[in-house]
């Protein structure tokens, strides 16, 4: 059950970890509908004149990484998120605060008092999550110092101007300004009949200066020096929106009992690797398929303890393999995510460099990359072909697959006092692609975890 929803917002881009987890759900073809082709390159550029500083070709992703990377709109990738959760039953309910948790049972309260109890509660409910003031009423966002501006252009607005127009013309690319304080990211959605632009600004004078009513002619003003291809596009926009860009400290654990957090609710990262929304897409993934995986197996192969167990008992077992299950979810994703967010804040940091010593070291590192990605050895994240495969050729489906077979042959799913080991059929029981449902805030009927 999903309890919340938000606005969708514009574009967001599709690593491909997160691509290769939509392939297994069966989703990866209806956002490849809506955006008609993978992107091809990623330009690192100039902030002054718009020369190129490295060109990554992102249409070898496929090729490197077995899947490609997308650009996606944000109201497309979440309407083939919604259609499939419908498909599937998903019941969901719009305006459902929560005001309180219980953690072991576990259920959810709402404002008018009702309880809505379930097998596993996740808070995947973002930055400001409830779930996690909850369990963790200490820990909250900080901002970063940087606020994000969004504009969206349509293709018919860039076609009016000699500067402007080329964008238009260039499908699959990605471009990305970097400059003193602020970096310019522009690519297209929607088979190119939208076109994002976001300029996250870390400078804190900047923000305070810049009055709610006149955010337009302070960006003008503010890029009147760069390239004039940014001075083009902020002069022909006629909207922008802006928010803070905020991030998470260290979240010691993400379970307790059986509840759990994921995405942004835990683990809330800068935006400068496009892992935000996709890190969220691999918890569910791992998460999803260990439970469904559960589920199947207690259906199938694991009775009763005995005659004489009582209601208590079976469901004192049940949460045990749950949390075992929670455990093993967040041992996966947690270490992981917190390197990324240290790669983000890092790759931030190197795209907004002022004039001088490291910015000349940095587009020394760029002119020297080595067009081969499988064996380019880097400092920066963003290019260095280790970190590139650890994070964009990631199988998330056969991280859980081996993760569950270790936890079937330690005997940590079996009922205490149980030895013996038990086949893993799951994967053709639990659904029809080898996952499993994720579920929040209600109880499924005819499943005892």
């Amino acid at each position: 059950m999903v309890t919340q929803k938000t606005q969708a917002g514009n574009g967001i881009q599709v690593p491909c970890n997160a691509a290769h987890a939509m392939r297994c759900l069966g989703l990866l073809d209806k956002l490849l509908a809506k955006t008609k082709r993978p992107a091809s390159s990623f330009l690192s550029l100039n902030y002054s004149d718009g020369r190129v500083l490295c060109n990554r070709d992102l249409s070898r992703c496929q090729e490197l990484y077995g899947s490609p990377w997308l650009l996606v709109h944000r109201a497309d990738y979440m309407a083939v998120l919604l259609d499939e959760a419908k498909r599937l039953g998903v019941e969901i309910r719009v305006g459902c605060k929560v005001v309180a948790v219980d953690f072991d049972r576990p259920a959810v309260s709402l404002p008018d008092g009702q309880q809505l109890q379930a097998d596993v509660v996740v808070g995947c409910d973002g930055i400001k999550s409830t779930i996690r003031r909850l369990m963790h009423p200490t820990v909250v966002p900080f901002a970063t110092g940087q606020h994000a501006y969004r504009i969206l252009f349509s293709r018919e607005l860039l076609l009016l101007s000699p500067s402007t127009s080329p964008l238009a013309s260039e499908p699959g690319t990605t471009r990305c300004w970097l400059g003193p304080h602020a970096n310019i990211v522009f690519y297209p959605v929607q088979d190119d009949r939208l076109f994002n632009l976001v300029i996250p600004i870390a400078d804190e004078s900047f923000h305070h200066s810049c009055p709610e009513g006149d955010v337009l002619p302070c960006l003008r003003a503010y890029f009147r020096t760069w390239d004039l291809t940014i001075r083009d596009l902020l002069g022909a926009a006629t909207s922008v929106t802006r928010f803070p860009i905020l991030q998470l400290p260290p979240i010691p654990h993400w379970s307790r009992g059986c509840v759990t957090l994921m995405g942004d609710a835990a683990h809330a990262m800068v935006p400068h690797l496009a892992q935000g929304a996709a890190t969220s897409v691999e918890d569910a993934f791992i998460l999803g398929t260990l439970l469904g995986r559960l589920a199947s197996l207690v259906v199938v192969h694991l009775p009763r303890h005995s005659s004489s167990d009582t209601p208590k008992e079976e469901d004192d077992e049940g949460k045990r393999r749950v949390r075992t299950v929670l455990a093993s979810y967040e041992k996966l994703q947690h270490e992981r995510t917190a390197r990324i967010a240290a790669g983000s804040r890092l790759t931030g940091m190197l795209d907004r460099l002022l004039p001088g010593i490291d910015q000349r070291a940095r587009d020394a590192e760029f002119a020297a990359y080595d067009a081969e990605q499988a064996t380019c050895v880097s400092a920066f994240p963003w290019l260095d072909a280790q970190t590139n495969m650890a994070l964009l050729g990631r199988k998330v489906d056969e991280v859980a697959r081996r993760e569950f077979r270790r936890l079937l042959d330690a005997g940590e799913l079996l009922p205490l006092g149980m030895g013996g080991g038990v086949e893993d059929d799951t994967s053709r029981r639990s659904s029809r692609r080898g996952h499993g449902p994720v579920v929040t805030a209600g109880r499924r009927q005819g499943s005892r975890l």
